[in-house]
């Protein structure tokens, strides 16, 4: 995967905070071009506002000149930080996930780095507002960063969340698996390829099948083999990789064993996959995925399958 073009979507009066420095230092190392990307909301209520008030039409006007001056600010402050990155600016209106999902297609983005800790809107994007927006709907892998006061910027362990339950997630497993082995090797991290699983029709068995505590232990140990098998099969392509490579497999319900080995085992970034699915109105992620964002406190990397179209982009 290519990692050339990163386009950071900063809100108006938003500060280029500590957060930010992680990716910052990763588009350093690859030599990549930077758009800070500055969406002012549209609001409709000026354009009925400007039929009585000559004074309105010059607002936004007034407001877009004041969010070019800031990035531009920024990017003279950056320069010096980060050498080796060309930055850009850009600023337009309009509502905000949707001119970032159509900027990184119209401008072929590889990743979409986002803010995800803060305090109050006016600072960045908190989760469930913006950030859930581009995480449902944009293809453009997403990297919301979530740095914590006390841990440095560099990565340094990076978990991968792969589901090999079945067939159909085999595609996007190998992709999550290769943007985690590129992140760990371009950061010289180790790589913690994770997978939780779990015998969901263990009550099943002992309350129809009369299966005795054994013969579930014997189906369990089984399960966890053939995941193993299939784990370590993902990994074969990366046996000669000078990156450590952890294999873990976590037993028990994905939503409570996935956050608690990621956040105690100070992770600094997990890769995870989102499949969306239709038949509510809107573009929803999986369950696990969406359920997770809240209870890890590291940053997430985002992808979708190949196949994913944005309700977005749809003409």
């Amino acid at each position: 995967m290519s990692y050339q073009r990163l386009l950071f979507p900063i809100a108006p009066k938003q500060t280029v905070s500590t957060a930010f420095h992680q990716a910052f230092l990763f588009a350093d190392k690859q030599k990549a071009t930077v758009t800070l990307f500055t969406v002012i909301a549209e609001l409709t209520e000026m354009k009925e506002l400007s039929k009585y008030s000559v004074s309105t039409l010059n607002l936004l006007d007034h407001e877009t000149n004041q969010c070019e001056r800031q990035l531009e600010d920024y990017v003279t402050e950056l320069k010096s930080q980060y050498p080796h990155i060309t930055f850009e600016t850009k600023v337009i209106v309009g509502i905000p996930f949707i001119e970032i999902i159509k900027e990184a297609a119209s401008s072929n983005t590889d990743l979409i780095v986002i803010d995800a800790h803060r305090d109050n809107k006016e600072t960045a994007c908190k989760w469930g507002t913006t950030t859930r927006h581009l995480m449902r709907k944009s293809p453009t892998p997403i990297w919301a960063i979530r740095s914590l006061p006390d841990k440095k910027a560099e990565i340094k362990k990076v978990a991968a969340s792969i589901d090999v339950t079945d067939a159909e997630c085999a595609e996007l497993n190998k992709r999550i698996l290769q943007v985690g082995h590129d992140f760990a090797a371009i950061n010289n991290a180790a790589l913690y390829p994770c997978h939780a699983w779990r015998l969901e029709s263990e009550g099943y068995l002992r309350e129809w099948n009369r299966s005795t505590d054994l013969e579930i232990a014997v189906i369990a140990k089984q399960m966890r083999d053939d995941r193993t098998v299939r784990m370590e099969a993902l990994t074969t392509p990366y046996e000669s990789s000078e990156t450590p490579i952890e294999i873990t497999l976590l037993e028990g319900n994905a939503k409570r064993v996935l956050p608690d080995y990621i956040n105690s085992h100070d992770i600094d970034l997990v890769i995870m996959g989102t499949v969306s699915r239709t038949g509510i109105a809107g573009f929803l992620m999986g369950n696990t995925s969406e359920y997770m964002l809240d209870k890890i406190q590291c940053s997430v990397l985002t992808l979708k399958p190949e196949e994913f179209e944005s309700p977005v982009l749809k003409k």
